[in-house]
C-alpha cells in the first residue's frame, strides 16, 4: 500500500502598494483600511523561487475574493481554481481614540491583540475570525481530499488561524510558518 502525503500550503499575498508610513489616529483606519482593500499590490513585490515552485508544483490554487490575492495568484501565472469570501482576512473591528497617532500597521496589530481579549462588535470578533477560519479549513480539507497539493494566497491573520484549526486537525507544519507578504506554511497529513 502506498502512503500519499497531502499538503497544504498557506501563503500570504503580495505587498500592497499604499502608503503605511503616516501615522493616523483611530477614525482614520477603517478609511485606510478600504483603501487597502482596493489598493494594487506593489510591482516590485515578487515571490522566492521557492515559492514559484511550490505553487507550480501544486494541484489547485485557492484565493480570498479580495483583489490583493487575485493579483498576487495572477503574479505567479496559474489559474485560481476557487475564490471565495470564506478566505478573507479577519475583521478588525472600530474603535474610536481621536487623542491617539499610530501607523497603520501598528494600529492592525494593537486591534488584533485587542481582539483576543474579547473587543469586537458580532461581525469583528474574535469568535466571528475563528467560525470563519473553521469553514475556511473545512472547505480546505475538502480539496484535498480532491487535489493532493492544495495552496492558499490569503491573507496573514486568517491563514495563522486557518493553520491553527488545520493542526488541531492532524496536519503537521513541515517548516517555520510566515506571515510576511509571499511568506509561506506548509502543512502536510
Amino acid at each position: 500500500m502506498i502512503c500519499v502525503m497531502k499538503q497544504i500550503v498557506l501563503i500570504r499575498h503580495a505587498k500592497v502598494d499604499l502608503d503605511s508610513s503616516r501615522p493616523i489616529n483611530a477614525s482614520f483606519l477603517k478609511e485606510w483600511v478600504d483603501a487597502y482593500g482596493v489598493a494594487n499590490i506593489y510591482v516590485h513585490s515578487l515571490p522566492t523561487q521557492e515559492t514559484i515552485n511550490v505553487i507550480k508544483n501544486s494541484d489547485v490554487l485557492v484565493t480570498s475574493s479580495l483583489c490583493r490575492t487575485i493579483d498576487s495568484a495572477k503574479v505567479l501565472d496559474v489559474d485560481i481554481y476557487e475564490s471565495s469570501t470564506i478566505f478573507n482576512e479577519a475583521q478588525i473591528p472600530n474603535v474610536n481614540i481621536p487623542f491617539l497617532k499610530m501607523k497603520p500597521k501598528s494600529w492592525m496589530v494593537v486591534l488584533r491583540v485587542l481582539l483576543l481579549f474579547g473587543l469586537g462588535k458580532k461581525d469583528a470578533s474574535l469568535k466571528a475570525s475563528k467560525l470563519q477560519a473553521e469553514e475556511a479549513a473545512e472547505r480546505l480539507l475538502e480539496l484535498s481530499n480532491e487535489f493532493e497539493s492544495v495552496v492558499l494566497v490569503g491573507h496573514g491573520g486568517m491563514n495563522w488561524l486557518i493553520r491553527k484549526v488545520l493542526m488541531k486537525e492532524g496536519w503537521h507544519l513541515e517548516d517555520k510558518p510566515s506571515n510576511k507578504n509571499w511568506g509561506m506554511t506548509i502543512l502536510s497529513y
